[in-house]
């Protein structure tokens, strides 16, 4: 019988490290490129965050609660914070934030070649544009574009209102476009 997220979260929590593998089979690509598109730096700081990510979920896995949401949102929440510390903590060292994108962006077959050069030529601009908002709208932003979270799991992850994940979702994407046709209208 497959344990359920909660059960192997308990099961890391005795310390069961076959439940800790399972874990990570299960969320390490999303939590890496979570931190990828939080921590915006350079390639060897995203597997050094990532794997520092991973093994918080490790220590305090005895912290989770499930009367307080569902081991989904509470293995992002972790993740989440331990990016947000770093980049605090980053910030404070007075170290600017660089971008560094993946070399190559997925094109759909359906497209003919000028259309899907267009189309990851746009997505890699808006994906450097990300990098210009503020932490928290970039946050609520991720989750929902790109990793296809709801506004319910995104509100669990982040520890706020639904309301509030709708206002930032909206006003992140605003100052997107605002970027994007600012950047654009130079052409």
């Amino acid at each position: 019988m497959k344990r359920t997220d909660e059960q192997l979260l308990f099961d890391v929590a005795k310390g069961d490290k076959a439940a800790y593998r399972e874990i990570y089979q299960n969320y390490s690509a999303a939590i890496y490129r979570l931190v990828k598109r939080m921590i915006g730096s350079q390639s060897s700081d995203y597997d050094e965050v990532f794997q520092e990510a991973m093994l918080r979920i490790w220590k305090n896995a005895p912290l989770f609660d499930p009367a307080k949401g569902r081991a989904k949102a509470w293995i992002y929440l972790v993740s989440t914070r331990y990016c947000l510390n770093w980049l605090e903590t980053k910030k404070n060292r007075g170290m600017a934030r660089e971008v560094e994108l993946p070399d190559t962006l997925k094109d759909s077959e359906a497209f003919e070649p000028e259309e899907s050069a267009v189309r990851n030529e746009n997505a890699t601009s808006a994906l450097k544009l990300l990098e210009n908002l503020p932490d928290d709208l970039k946050q609520a932003v991720s989750l929902r574009h790109l990793d296809h979270l709801s506004i319910d799991e995104i509100a669990e992850i982040t520890q706020t209102p639904s309301g509030t994940v709708k206002s930032r979702i909206f006003y992140g994407l605003r100052k997107l476009r605002s970027f994007f046709f600012k950047e654009n209208s130079h052409e």
